[in-house]
């Protein structure tokens, strides 16, 4: 069955307090608590001074209460005294100078010192724990980030890097484009990172050194995981590993720091307040679909929402009622099978005394425990669900280097990279159809359409793969600024946008127009006029025929979305950015087209997942709004109150 497990700090509270935690959790049907990952200082207080009695102690508790432990490596927080001796531990901020101490995260992955020290205490852990029966798996440190550090080390290892990847000066000043702007480099020692400092904008720097600099920060990220895994692994061989990942603006390449882990784990906190403009994309099943394609295999949540949110900002409002079971059964929805739910109880001191647990500051029963018993009921009745998972036809793109490249080159107001993928998986999704967000190296194979939001960085064998599939009869969507770029960041000159893709999609890019926050229109074929802003391509077809064309301005009439018969396939090229509402018609004919059967008739905010296994499935109808939803399922009238889930098995019995 689908596990439920807590986020338990044992070393925050006084030991009288444990044996009536784990009861009550028990009592609840916890399956797993976890535990550990900020607990360095409370492990090695000083140097070669270890206490590993109190985790032993929590450790035994939870088992004799019938659940198991995932205990977190705790590197994320090394102890004081770790820098207080070698301050070359410490992260460099991206201005150069050391960051302050006081908050998390401000050890550099980096560090020969750190790594050893990390080495020293990883590998107790692991010694003393990595046998035990008791120990379900093991989270490395704490939602990782790419390693944005600026310190000594990471300056020579990123030169290193560079060298490594080029080999010469003059291989590097080629690839890179550094006669432009007198920077060309005549020694190693004159690379180092980027240096933001105050008034320095990110966009005035070479775009190929910034990108190169992002794959650098990532691949440190992902080392620094391998390091980890393999220090558990050697003590442990047969453990199950994972790390728990969030999305950040310093977003590591997850599949590549996932690679050596066994499960692909995410921190969910999806909005507590949902906003009013119809246009916003909020929910978290693109996040979901994220986290499974990393492995494309179902995942882990090991922070689940449970209260209200604080210290990374105000305090947020109430959760609504049913929003804890609908947040936590969506995620069941899109492939999780195990909540942890974030945390028992409400720290009483630190910045996040104010993130709210399941119980409160008092201690007493609530709303929010009292919904996620039925949450444990209602899974209990459902056994069957852990044999399942997500199968889709219908894949979206991701490339973590596209969304470095257009952090550093920004194409107009309201373009982002993030924002077409969501509107690409939200159509899908509004018609009740799985849909998978993977990897663009992952391979195509059982999938019939592939959406492909701004491929800007090209990559000349992601382009190859595209058309062969669409030339065996997959449907292809590709949007705009895709081609833009080389491997390098380096314009590609004496061919037409989109470059690589030109052939396949049969038209070009003869113009564009980077609108920004302007709003303008569109007409397509199907008889609709849809509002488009951020930028508009304006295409010359060859082999393609017109899908929608632009209303107004200089370039009225001509085509803003073409559609191309490619061997036994489709290519769309989408060359602006529209509303919610043209995608779904976008969506609904190439879906349509793939044979792949959709449900119309969902209101904006209505979700529909499918989980299929061997002995059959489910289906999840999840009401996302505050709002009662009323709708046609079939010849059935459906009604769903604010945040509801209904499950249906696949032969259409309500369970």
């Amino acid at each position: 069955m689908i596990q439920i497990g807590i986020d338990y700090y044992p070393e925050h509270w006084d030991r009288t307090l444990w044996d009536e935690d784990f009861a009550r959790m028990e009592q609840l049907g916890v399956h797993t608590v976890r535990m550990g990952e900020f607990s360095w200082c409370r492990l090695e207080p000083k140097e070669g001074e270890f206490h590993f009695e109190w985790l032993d102690e929590a450790i035994g508790l939870a088992a004799r209460h019938g659940m198991r432990v995932i205990l977190g490596t705790p590197t994320n927080c090394p102890p004081l005294w770790l820098f207080e001796r070698h301050p070359d531990a410490l992260q460099y901020d991206p201005d150069g100078t050391p960051t302050h101490l006081g908050i998390r995260g401000h050890r550099c992955m980096m560090s020969p010192v750190l790594r050893r020290y990390a080495a020293k205490i990883v590998g107790l852990l692991a010694e003393r724990y990595g046998s035990r029966p008791e120990i379900a798996a093991w989270q490395i440190d704490n939602e990782i980030e790419s390693n944005h550090c600026t310190c000594p080390t990471c300056t020579a290892l990123f030169r290193q890097y560079a060298q490594t990847k080029y080999g010469t000066l003059e291989a590097l000043n080629k690839a890179w484009g550094t006669d432009v702007w007198g920077g060309e480099y005549s020694s190693w020692q004159q690379l180092t990172p980027p240096l933001l400092r105050s008034g320095f904008r990110r966009d005035w720097y070479n775009p190929a050194w910034l990108l190169d600099y992002e794959r650098f920060c990532s691949e440190s990220a992902a080392d620094f995981v391998r390091f980890q895994t393999e220090l558990i692994r050697a003590r442990a061989p047969k453990a199950v590993i994972t790390t728990n990942s969030c999305f950040s603006g310093g977003m590591p390449d997850f599949h590549r720091m996932f690679e050596p882990l066994d499960v692909a784990a995410y921190d969910n906190y999806p909005p507590v307040t949902l906003p009013k403009d119809p246009e916003q994309l909020y929910s978290n099943a693109f996040a979901l679909d994220f986290i499974r394609g990393i492995k494309q295999k179902n995942f882990w949540i090991l922070e689940q929402l449970g209260g209200p949110m604080g210290c990374w900002g105000p305090i947020s409002p109430s959760m609504e009622p049913g929003m804890l079971e609908g947040y936590a059964l969506q995620a069941v929805a899109h492939g999780a099978d195990l909540l942890s739910f974030f945390r028992w109880r409400t720290s009483i001191s630190g910045a996040e005394m104010f993130c709210h647990g399941l119980l409160d500051h008092d201690n007493r029963k609530n709303r929010r425990l009292t919904e996620l018993e039925g949450l444990c009921r209602r899974l209990r009745k459902l056994p069957a669900l852990s044999d399942t998972t997500v199968v889709s036809q219908v894949a979206v793109l991701y490339s973590s280097e596209q969304e470095y490249a257009l952090k550093n080159q920004r194409q107009s107001e309201r373009f982002a990279y993030w924002t077409q993928l969501r509107l690409l998986h939200d159509a899908v999704l509004s018609m009740g159809v799985n849909v998978d967000v993977i990897s663009q190296n992952a391979s195509f194979e059982g999938y019939r359409v592939v959406l492909v939001p701004t491929h800007f960085v090209t990559d000349p064998n992601v382009a190859a793969r595209l058309e062969q599939f669409a030339a065996s009869g997959g449907t292809v969507v590709l949007t705009n600024r895709s081609g833009v770029t080389d491997r390098n960041a380096k314009g590609i000159p004496g061919r037409s946008l989109p470059t690589a893709f030109s052939a396949m999609c049969g038209c070009r890019v003869m113009e564009y127009d980077a609108i920004g926050s302007k709003t303008q229109l569109m007409r397509t074929t199907r008889g609709g006029c849809y509002r488009i802003t951020g930028w508009c391509d304006l295409l010359e077809l060859d082999t393609a025929v017109p899908w929608a064309w632009y209303v107004g301005r200089y370039y009225a009439d001509i085509p803003a979305i073409s559609k191309n018969h490619f061997g036994k396939g489709t290519v769309y090229y989408v060359g602006t950015v529209g509303e919610r509402a043209f995608y779904r018609v976008l969506m609904k004919e190439a879906l349509t087209e793939q044979g792949i059967e959709t449900i119309e008739t969902l209101p904006q905010g209505v979700e529909v997942c499918t989980r299929t296994g061997p002995g059959g499935g489910y289906r999840f109808f999840f009401n996302n709004t505050l709002d009662s939803q009323r709708f046609l399922l079939g010849s059935s009238h459906m009604v769903l109150q604010p945040m509801e889930v209904r499950i249906q098995t696949v032969s259409g019995e309500w369970v």
